[in-house]
């Protein structure tokens, strides 16, 4: 080691080219990977070789690419017939600096890196171990910008390159990856060499290994292309993958139904790990998952549990599609991967309760992140520290809501069919939201951008006032920010698009909710709410009533009281619960009206 610390020093002092300040340039594009790892869960260190096959833009004389807390043994790039080594720069903290004795020419080239690093069992991001108290494991956990920590990468998801993934383990222990493995070889002294078919286009954050004594629990065969399922335990635990068998084929199903695209990967693993910072991470072919949320003994398997773990694995593997399949091009754009995976996986959950209670668990998640809603959904990333925030509530919750309100405005079927060109269209590659809102309007002529910009890129929500003239059949919006706002609102059975301070549409009946499936992302007040529940309560659905009663507890407090009789009467247990929150709450208002709440409670 003392003598790679002396190399590392004398090759930095030489190197003279400045890092990236966090994006790496896009001069310089990896277009294959071929990564050879030995892993030993019980030592604390691994050590590796990879080779990258990069396009040159333009002449240089230096190459950043990313790594954090490795030593480099060597490196060198492969220009046609032409090898230069490479002085190694290892001072930044996110980034390895490679420069040459002389400039490298346009066109294809191959790095070459021999590498080392810390096998840590106190942390949980990048390749780490753990001990159950009798078997070591190792894991890993890429995302968002882990990958550096494991080997050097061009750690960016614009960077979407195959794979080709080679693990030298014990040979008692089990070797997972992204892919297949195609070949299993000794290698000497209690050695295996364990080889996996390449894949197909991953950002780095996705790729994903996993090395230890593990239980493999076959559950057959799923999606149109029969892929094959299984579950992975630590040793010893594979009975407790019951509740997981089986769920895989109907989810698998569902989504291939929605997307009209085959699932894309070679095999499906759900692997649970004994730590790990996220309750579950959507690797392509190999999704992890806290212990706790994919296992469970006899006695916690209930059937709430199974519940939670199916709605889990559901969002897990919608990023499938959304976030593997088709990638954001930078971490602004995270939302088209969790806002996605959250509304698609919130949809088809839907699908296993009674057609009264659809929606309301989408409406109870969209109240929520409104109660809290600070942030916009889109936010710069162009730190270390600004990614500390690039998986908050608002990528997943509120980007969620953003998309169900705009379902609802284009329609269901419209909607799925623009969502299925842009996934088409950027399969294997990147995306952007304005590639989303390109799909959206060759699909269905609609515009959405305005509407995108103003709920993606501000915090908030507008407040609406609607005015109903029932005899002209329309009625008048007025919405209330200090920020300026397009929404689509939904009356009834007609959307109109509200953009500035006013705007009206159109109505079939009157009374009607003006909030339609309670999937608008916005407050409503005034008259029209008193109104809605007093003559029209009934009519509604148990999510409309859900959103309803959000807007009622923002009223003043003696006339969420008026409406208490009302609502109390409601039987739906969902309403209800709601119900009571505003009624604690106003109990604990040193301004309400105590006697009246009791009159009214009673």
């Amino acid at each position: 080691m003392r003598v790679l610390l002396v190399f590392a020093c004398v090759a930095a002092a030489s190197f003279a080219a400045r890092p990236p300040a966090f994006r790496l340039s896009p001069d310089v594009r990896p277009e294959r990977y071929r990564l050879e790892m030995t892993v030993l869960p019980d030592r604390p260190a691994f050590e590796g070789r990879i080779a990258i096959d990069i396009d040159i833009g333009s002449p240089t004389a230096s190459i950043w690419l990313n790594a954090k807390d490795l030593a480099v043994q060597s490196a060198s790039l492969q220009s046609g017939s032409d090898r230069l080594s490479a002085t190694v720069d290892l001072r930044h903290d996110e980034f390895i600096g490679l420069t040459f004795p002389r400039p490298v020419k346009t066109g294809q080239a191959t790095l070459n890196i021999a590498f080392s690093g810390k096998l840590d069992d106190k942390s949980a991001v990048g390749l780490y171990r753990r001990s159950d108290g009798r078997e070591w494991y190792a894991f890993t956990t890429f995302t968002a910008i882990e990958a550096r920590r494991a080997f050097p990468c061009f750690d960016q998801p614009e960077f979407k390159t195959p794979w080709s993934i080679a693990l030298r383990v014990r040979s008692s222990d089990t070797a997972l990856s992204n892919s297949t493995a195609t070949s299993e070889t000794a290698d000497g002294a209690g050695m295996k060499r364990v080889t996996f078919a390449e894949t197909k286009p991953l950002p780095s954050e996705v790729v994903a290994f996993a090395v230890g004594p593990f239980d493999v629990v076959d559950d057959g065969v799923a999606g149109r292309g029969r892929v094959p399922v299984r579950i992975i335990a630590p040793k010893g635990r594979g009975a407790e993958a019951a509740g997981a068998r089986g769920a895989t084929r109907e989810v698998l199903a569902r989504l291939e139904s929605y997307t009209g695209i085959p699932y894309p990967w070679d095999k499906l693993d759900h692997v649970a790990l004994l730590d790990m910072p996220f309750g579950a991470v959507e690797n392509p072919g190999l999704i992890t998952y806290r212990d706790r949320s994919l296992l469970a003994d006899v006695e916690h398997d209930t059937a709430e549990h199974r519940r939670l773990l199916r709605g889990l694995m559901t969002h897990e593997v919608a990023h499938q599609w959304f976030g593997n399949l088709v990638t954001q091009r930078w971490w602004d754009d995270v939302w088209l991967s969790e806002g996605f995976a959250t509304w698609l996986s919130t949809k088809l959950s839907d699908l296993d309760v009674p057609e009264w209670q659809r929606g309301v668990a989408a409406v109870e998640a969209r109240v929520r992140v409104m109660n809290s809603d600070r942030r916009p959904v889109r936010l710069e990333m162009q730190s270390r520290k600004a990614m500390d925030g690039v998986y908050g509530q608002a990528v997943y919750q509120k980007a969620g809501a953003i998309l169900r309100m705009i379902e609802n405005w284009l329609g269901e079927e419209p909607f799925r069919r623009a969502v299925q060109r842009y996934l088409k269209s950027h399969a294997y590659k990147t995306a952007t939201t304005g590639d989303l809102a390109a799909a959206i309007q060759e699909e269905t002529g609609k515009d959405v951008r305005p509407v995108l910009a103003s709920y993606l890129d501000q915090p908030g929500f507008p407040t609406l006032r609607l005015t109903f003239d029932c005899n002209a059949k329309k009625a008048a919006v007025r919405q209330e920010s200090k920020l300026a706002w397009s929404t689509p609102v939904c009356v009834g059975g007609q959307c109109s698009v509200v953009s500035g301070a006013a705007g009206e549409v159109a109505l079939d009946s009157c009374p009607v909710t003006p909030n339609a499936g309670g999937a608008g992302y916005f407050r409503v007040q005034g008259d029209s709410i008193a109104t809605l529940v007093k003559s029209a309560w009934s009519t509604l659905t148990s999510a409309e009533r859900l959103s309803v009663i959000a807007d009622v507890a923002a009223l003043p407090p003696a006339e969420q009281i008026a409406l208490l009789p009302v609502l109390f009467r409601d039987r739906d247990s969902s309403v209800l619960a709601a119900v009571n929150k505003v009624a604690l709450k106003l109990a604990l208002m040193p301004h309400a009206d105590l006697e009246a709440l009791r009159k009214a409670v009673k």
